[in-house]
């Protein structure tokens, strides 16, 4: 029974097993000795409690007989800050190596020798005994003092606030959020604990207040406290509801600047005090998570998006019941996700205006993976949506999406781009049909006007079919791009039109990329390759052998790209 109340005793005796001896581990078993093993093991550990507890008493005695701090203070170093008594332990152990190590000897004694001609900083077991860490106030230790008592504004504020029912570790937090509050001299701290008290609020929620927002004890911060319970009070919220509303988390912090400036905006969106009551009661969030930041965040995003005072007015009348900042994350994302389907502005904000409360609630899936389940492009995407906005709902994360179902448009034009490509020679029906049904994307009514386009800047219709037959990306452009690299290259640089027949491929490089590195061949003394092998090849290549064979090159080089950047 004792094994099971006591694992860690069996881990241990595992572990001592695995490091024995092959002749110790084929000895037969004796149970006298296994229960030995195990009464060592207790021993070990109740002598480590026992020194702990001797440590403990050694730290009160020296801090409060020796250094002459108040008994308070004293007992609460000695007893809350675990890693500096086990530093100190570590170092008497050091110090007293070649002592005797019988059971008995004096932990107790060895500490007050060693602290008698070895002063400690005292600041590090006080602020541990507050509950930081040495990471925490490491950078907090006075420079040029080692004693408590040489920073009497520090003891007596922590008197005040532990007469005031302010426990170690919430002074702690007050200490790592509004250091400079320990550093008030006589009076000031208390002063400021009363002005908390003179707006009407009781102890035990002055105490509440501080604890969760020590900045209020600074400057005239008590001033925002006011404006906000004071507004509270006006629609008829208690003292008592912000009292159970704010958290428990020692680690939350409020800023009541932030709470009042969330009050007044949500009083200025035309509630009345009844409705602005059950609002705030009915989600309290709005003003408490994050002190209100997600809520004021929140009414900026859609008040740019184009809603007005009475759209943000119903919108929190209709706030979903889910955390203000997922709401925030949800309808950014659905803008994120309009923007990226190419949606019109206007549409967008027609959208939000309208249907912002329910699209807090949903959290869509990723664009690329709803365009591959409905089987649409963004255009149609947009459309369905401008149609119906709540489509939405039903394609949420964890939902199934089905594919919608074909409209007569895209028949249509499924059945003219066939046309168009047995207009080209492919042969209907066809494995070559079906790979270029992929190939040349857009709908059939676009690329004929494009193949027209081609030939009407004087291509013939043969040339142009072999072409496109040869890249079909070239039909995958607006017929203005398509125009804007012809012009580029027959009128500025003075090229024929056959050289679209002997190399169509250029057609599909970007005109950025035309422009410059067909903008070097002044540079490079006559000494131009084919416009194919300066267009085909890497950068790295083209810079290598193109830019830097030549003086001026690097030079040129980068003023291109820059004149190129700025158009």
């Amino acid at each position: 029974m004792s094994l099971i109340r006591n694992p860690r005793f069996f881990f241990s005796l595992l572990k001592r097993v695995s490091q024995a001896p092959l002749e110790t581990l084929i000895q037969p078993f004796n149970p006298r000795r296994f229960a030995t093993a195990i009464a060592g093991e207790k021993l070990s550990i109740k002598a480590r409690i026992e020194n702990q507890r001797k440590a403990q008493a050694a730290m009160l005695d020296y801090f409060y007989i020796t250094r002459g701090l108040q008994f308070l203070v004293a007992e609460s170093m000695s007893k809350n800050a675990p890693l500096f008594n086990g530093n100190l332990l570590e170092k008497l152990h050091c110090d007293t190596a070649d002592t005797d190590d019988d059971d008995d000897a004096d932990i107790a004694l060895s500490i007050t020798r060693f602290l008698r001609f070895h002063p400690i900083n005292e600041f590090e077991p006080f602020f541990e005994s507050l509950g930081l860490k040495p990471s925490e106030y490491s950078h907090l230790l006075p420079s040029d003092k080692m004693f408590l008592n040489e920073d009497a504004f520090l003891l007596e504020n922590y008197n005040t606030f532990w007469i005031y029912g302010i426990g170690l570790k919430q002074m702690g937090k007050i200490f790592k959020e509004a250091r400079e509050v320990f550093g008030y001299e006589t009076g000031v701290l208390a002063s400021k604990i009363k002005a908390l008290e003179d707006l009407g609020l009781s102890k035990s929620f002055v105490s509440r207040i501080i604890v969760c927002s020590p900045r209020v004890l600074i400057g005239d911060m008590n001033v925002e406290v006011a404006k906000a319970l004071e507004i509270l009070k006006s629609i008829g919220v208690g003292v008592d509801w912000v009292n159970e509303n704010l958290s428990e988390d020692e680690e939350e912090t409020y800023d009541w600047s932030s709470m009042h400036r969330v009050l007044s905006l949500l009083r200025d969106l035309c509630f009345n005090d009844s409705e602005l009551c059950e609002l705030i009661k009915k989600h309290p969030r709005l003003v408490f998570e994050d002190s209100g930041e997600w809520t004021l965040f929140l009414a900026g995003f859609l008040t740019k998006l184009g809603s007005s005072k009475s759209e943000l007015s119903s919108f929190f009348l209709k706030f979903p019941d889910i955390e203000v900042k997922k709401c925030v994350f949800n309808l950014r994302h659905c803008f994120l996700f309009l923007n990226q389907i190419k949606m019109e502005c206007d549409e967008m904000g027609k959208i939000f205006r309208s249907h912002s409360s329910w699209l807090g609630a949903c959290s869509l899936k990723k664009p690329r993976t709803l365009l591959d389940r409905l089987n649409v492009g963004t255009k149609r995407l947009c459309q369905v949506i401008q149609e119906n906005p709540e489509e939405m709902k039903k394609w949420t994360m964890g939902l199934k999406v089905q594919p919608l179902p074909p409209t007569g448009e895209e028949e249509t034009s499924r059945l003219m781009k066939t046309q168009f490509l047995i207009n080209l020679g492919y042969e209907e029906n066809s494995e070559e049909m079906e790979r270029a049904v992929k190939k040349f994307r857009g709908r059939g009514t676009e690329l004929q006007q494009r193949f027209d386009f081609l030939v009407s800047l004087g291509l013939n219709e043969k040339d142009v079919r072999n072409m496109v037959n040869a890249f079909p990306q070239i039909l995958c452009q607006a017929s203005d791009l398509i125009e804007a690299k012809v012009n580029y290259i027959v009128n500025e640089l003075g090229y024929p039109f056959s050289i679209f027949v002997d190399f169509p491929s250029c057609l599909v490089f970007t005109l950025q990329r035309m422009k410059l590195r067909l903008g070097m061949i002044p540079f490079m003394e006559g000494k131009a390759k084919a416009i194919s092998s300066l267009l085909g090849c890497s950068d790295q290549h083209f810079v290598s052998h193109y830019v830097n064979r030549h003086s001026d090159g690097p030079k040129h080089w980068e003023d291109l790209k820059k004149q190129i950047l700025y158009e």
